[in-house]
């Protein structure tokens, strides 16, 4: 074995003192290669050396004994050694740190040994000798699923800090100096983009226990789900930024956004809802995409709750439609009117200069009596009993307004309801299309 100070990652001959960790080296991730013959450890250490911190023992006892003190991103593990087997030490590291992704190696290669392996967490399995390209590519996907995991950690962690601040002692009793429905109105909000997020960490559980590794399809599929819990994340942590800086009773200026992109954003988080069941959501977009001048996490929630509400208006399957239109000339305010099929929010605050942008939510739903339609943007008002909060409706009416925008409601018992939210937007291009009330 060649001297401990020809290369520092190398671990010194006498075997009863635990290994030294790798000196450190900036945005490298860590390897753990533990065989108890001599040329696999160089041979791998000579392949990663420019990819990894390779950190090389000669048996599971080192192993354990490394693992337990520094973090082991990919491990690859020889099953037949002296002292403690492989299948052991795989054991003994997975108890460690679960996410550990770890390849196995052996020369005696043997069905149950393999799925032995497998069972207990192994991500791959390896006969010797093996070839340059098949480790590479080995190693490279074992990578990938320490990312992934990574990745899925660091959201579990920032939920519970934003759990914890909505928790906070400080931020309870600054939320009760003001009002209730700031409090309640946080936790609706928060509702909808959380629910997403279970749905898709369970459909990551239900592909993940599967398989034994991800290669492909499936692994482009995981890292698509992990960036819409990631941007969901975001949303909540946004949400929950509006409404503290609201306490302050500071004011925000009109952002703007991109329709087309909160339309097509609204039909990936809705894919796996369960509010739709066995529904269908259509989207009708803009011929020519504008942008609307309002903050674009206030206009996806005001898309959500309606689109939500829309599809629990009815136990029936049904379709409910999200369209959007541009309106080129001002609003005929005088044919918009409170009636037993109408009603209007949002007159005195409209910003009623062209162009506007029309966002219509229109389900198949029973519509909504005449004696209850003056009450839907009531706090805490519901029909819907059981599943209901009463906030929804109330949360739209307040965001469409503080945004200058207007909000109309038209509806028919036994035919359905439509709700067409109208906000300033940014110059379109040339249109005479007749305005629909």
């Amino acid at each position: 074995m060649p001297d401990a100070s020809d290369s520092p990652l190398l671990i010194p001959a006498p075997a009863p003192a635990a290994p030294s960790p790798s000196p450190a080296t900036p945005d490298l991730p860590t390897m753990l290669v533990v065989d108890d013959e001599e040329g696999p450890r160089l041979s791998l250490r000579m392949v990663f050396k420019n990819d990894f911190r390779v950190q090389t023992v000669e048996n599971g006892e080192l192993a354990v004994e490394f693992a337990r003190h520094n973090p082991v991103h990919v491990c690859i593990l020889d099953i037949r050694m002296a002292g403690r087997s492989g299948i052991e030490v795989l054991r003994n590291l997975k108890e460690i740190d679960p996410h550990m992704e770890i390849l196995m190696l052996t020369a005696y290669e043997t069905i149950e040994t393999a799925r032995q392996s497998l069972r207990l967490g192994a991500c791959d399995y390896l006969g010797k000798p093996f070839d340059l390209p098949t480790i590479r590519e080995a190693v490279a996907r074992a990578l990938r699923l320490r990312r992934i995991s990574e990745t899925v950690l660091a959201t579990q962690e920032r939920l519970h800090r934003l759990t914890d601040q909505l928790h906070d002692t400080t931020l309870r009793e600054e939320m009760a100096k003001t009002t209730s429905q700031i409090y309640a109105g946080v936790l609706h909000d928060i509702n909808n983009p959380l629910t997403i997020i279970i749905g898709y960490v369970e459909m990551l559980e239900l592909r993940l226990a599967k398989v034994s590794f991800l290669h492909g399809a499936d692994l482009d599929a995981v890292r698509e789900d992990l960036a819409i819990i990631s941007k969901q994340v975001n949303t909540c942590f946004a949400i929950a930024t509006r409404y503290l800086r609201s306490l302050g009773k500071r004011h925000f200026s009109n952002r703007e956004v991109r329709v087309n992109q909160v339309l097509t954003d609204l039909q990936t988080l809705l894919k796996h809802h369960p509010a739709i069941r066995g529904g269908h959501l259509a989207v009708k977009q803009l011929d020519k995409d504008t942008a609307a001048l309002i903050n674009g996490t206030e206009l996806i929630q005001i898309l959500l709750n309606l689109t939500i509400n829309a599809f629990q208006s009815t136990s029936k399957d049904q379709t409910v439609w999200v369209t959007a239109e541009l309106v080129p000339q001002t609003l005929p305010l005088d044919l918009l009117c409170d009636g037993p099929e109408d009603i209007v929010v949002g007159r005195e605050p409209l910003a009623n200069e062209p162009p506007l942008v029309a966002l219509s939510v229109l389900d198949q739903g029973p519509g909504i009596a005449p004696e209850v339609l003056p009450h839907i943007f009531e706090p805490y008002f519901t029909t819907k009993a059981e599943q209901g909060t009463g906030l929804g409706l109330a949360i739209v009416s307040r965001l469409v307004q503080d945004h200058r925008g207007l909000l109309h409601v038209k509806t028919k018992v036994r035919e359905g309801t439509r709700f067409t939210v109208y906000f300033p937007a940014k110059e379109p291009s040339d249109s005479n299309q007749p305005f629909r009330v």
